[in-house]
């Protein structure tokens, strides 16, 4: 099978694990890792940094025509954002990347540039937007609609019929109970168990989370 040529979009430890699996679906051949102009000629496993992201246009008229944005964020997608608004303008698509560790229902639906880790199970009907992280061992139940550039950080279990507002962040480990709503905007802290609806900007952490200050 011809693998398709791809270039990463960002170094780091989070770049290292996309690396890890896509090495293990070999459909694709990596380019180069696009990063800052003072990392160029590092390696991210093995992986050569080529450019900074001013040129990327340079790439697409060569003919590489996919992209997948490899940096992490924490709590803060606004860089994501970005990038991935500049890789569509120049033309780039950004595939789904389902890791062959993960399990996903065929009725899940999972938008573009979205990359699913190891060990994730995802059930039917979910709904998962635009360039989010689904990170390792996360458990999406039925019927979830995840929005746009959220980051559902390692171990985080959403039970049936929760909805995840656009550029949201789950942080490890936290636990969301049935039907419940996290809003836009929102930063959800490590090990948090959210059994009630969470609002727009928030900053809410605890067992059970409460919100703490707005953060819009």
């Amino acid at each position: 099978m011809k693998r398709e040529n791809l270039l990463l979009i960002g170094g780091g430890g989070h770049c290292k694990v996309i690396i890890d699996i896509l090495y293990m679906l070999d459909s694709y051949k990596i380019i180069g890792i696009i990063d800052k102009k003072e990392k160029i000629g590092q390696n991210i496993s093995n992986i050569p940094i080529i450019d900074h992201d001013e040129n990327l246009s340079k790439y697409f008229d060569k003919g590489i025509k996919l992209a997948l944005i490899s940096m992490g964020n924490i709590g803060n997608p606004v860089k994501r954002q970005e990038i991935f608004l500049k890789l569509k303008k120049i033309g780039f698509t950004l595939p789904v990347i389902l890791s062959p560790r993960a399990t996903v229902s065929s009725s899940a639906m999972i938008n573009e540039g979205s990359v699913i880790f190891h060990n994730c199970i995802i059930n039917a009907e979910t709904e998962i937007g635009v360039n989010c992280i689904i990170n390792t061992g996360v458990i999406i139940e039925h019927e979830n609609i995840i929005g746009d550039f959220v980051h559902l950080s390692p171990g985080v279990t959403l039970s049936g019929n929760v909805t995840i507002g656009k550029n949201s962040h789950l942080g490890t480990g936290s636990v969301v109970s049935n039907s419940i709503s996290i809003g836009e905007n929102c930063l959800i802290g490590t090990a948090s168990n959210i059994v009630s609806n969470i609002p727009d900007y928030s900053l809410a952490y605890g067992n059970p989370c409460k919100v703490i200050k707005s953060i819009k």
